[in-house]
């Protein structure tokens, strides 16, 4: 049976590689909201499928995320309270935690692991003496870009330049401008690959070529951003008899400084 590239007579000698941001269709959530949401999210869920364990919890907790008034003081808290707000919610999360720890039934709830997550992400939770355990909320610069966005889409990740959501990984066939001898060129895609946005380009090359090398579409040229050009990724692409072609990183500041440094040296030698 003819492939594609053989019915459309495309080559897939020459390649190239990049990625596409996919916002996430989610409300975005600051750190409150991520802490009320799955709070919110687990007692729901406690209730509908565990209703006797969930009578065990204080009423006041319970009010706090179920009530609707009551959660929506959540939203309008100010930033010189956020802080403290942040603490008090990392203490109910860690409550319901430890609560269930050991729990079998709560324990295979999609909403109880999203609490784990966000304790292990957002928290730090270290001895107080006496046995007792305290909780405390990380700094902003300590949440990692993987950290969970939103606990309707759990599988979103985070890019500081592009946003929320996801990135697909792509690559192509292409020609060159001789080979196109004045007709419309076609290009078939040989690798599609969604990933969290906080994925970085500079892993994509690898699982790439492996790919479209057991498809039997390995490019003898692949064309690529300059993140993509890493030396262990050019010395992977080598290995592969792929000619990785990617711009050159520019260098950094301290570079430039230390190149301009020693320029003046040898001119004031001179």
């Amino acid at each position: 049976m003819d492939t594609p590239f053989a019915e459309f007579k495309v080559s897939p000698e020459k390649q190239r590689l990049d990625s596409m941001h996919i916002t996430s269709n989610m409300r975005h959530l600051g750190r409150i909201g991520i802490f009320v949401q799955c709070i919110r999210k687990f007692l729901v869920n406690l209730k509908r499928h565990h209703q006797e364990l969930l009578e065990t919890l204080d009423p006041e907790l319970i009010g706090k995320y179920l009530d609707r008034k009551q959660g929506n003081a959540f939203s309008m808290v100010k930033p010189s309270e956020s802080s403290r707000t942040l603490e008090q919610l990392a203490e109910d999360l860690f409550h319901l935690v430890e609560r269930f720890r050991g729990d079998p039934g709560v324990n295979a709830m999609t909403s109880y692991h999203l609490l784990v997550r966000v304790l292990e992400e957002q928290c730090l939770v270290a001895a107080a003496g006496s046995g007792q355990l305290r909780v405390t909320v990380r700094k902003n610069k300590e949440i990692a870009s993987s950290s969970l966005q939103n606990p309707s889409d759990p599988d979103a990740g985070y890019d500081a330049h592009k946003g929320k959501g996801y990135q697909v990984q792509l690559a192509e066939t292409y020609t060159t401008a001789a080979e196109e001898d004045g007709r419309r060129p076609l290009a078939l895609l040989t690798y599609a690959e969604a990933e969290p946005a906080h994925h970085s380009d500079a892993k994509a090359l690898k699982p790439m070529l492996d790919r479209v090398e057991g498809q039997g579409q390995k490019p003898e040229r692949l064309l690529a951003d300059t993140i993509y050009g890493s030396d262990d990724n050019c010395d992977y692409a080598g290995k592969k008899n792929t000619e990785l072609v990617a711009p050159a990183r520019a260098p950094s500041r301290a570079t430039r400084r230390s190149v301009s440094i020693c320029s003046l040296l040898r001119t004031m030698v001179r």
